[in-house]
């Protein structure tokens, strides 16, 4: 599969699972559209930054998801604080990452 549709594919499952966990935190329908542009732009750069370090240094790979991981729920919870009503933005980052993370890894071993 092109790297390019693999991207995609992330990004798209990313959004189908964080948008329903972040409805259910209180965000309101009409800011899920801040939740699609956070997501889109941590997700492509998170999965590009991890790719590299896999294929140039797999040894730090682990580490180095750890990290990027940790980036992207403190990137998406200072966005959804300045441009959502959530009552706990960092719940609901944090909380739709690793949902999304977590399905990710079940989705990766079967497939």
């Amino acid at each position: 599969m092109p790297y390019a549709i693999k991207l995609l594919t992330a990004l798209l499952l990313t959004e189908a699972i964080e948008v329903p966990v972040c409805l259910t935190f209180g965000i309101r329908k009409k800011q899920l559209l801040i939740v699609l542009l956070a997501n889109l732009i941590t997700n492509p750069l998170l999965n590009v930054i991890y790719g590299l370090f896999v294929l140039y240094a797999p040894a730090y790979s682990a580490v180095i998801l750890a990290g990027l991981e940790i980036l992207a729920v403190l990137t998406e919870w200072r966005i959804y604080c300045a441009l959502t009503d959530a009552k706990r933005p960092f719940i609901t980052s944090l909380t739709a990452n690793a949902v999304s993370f977590g399905i990710g890894l079940i989705l990766m071993r079967i497939l």
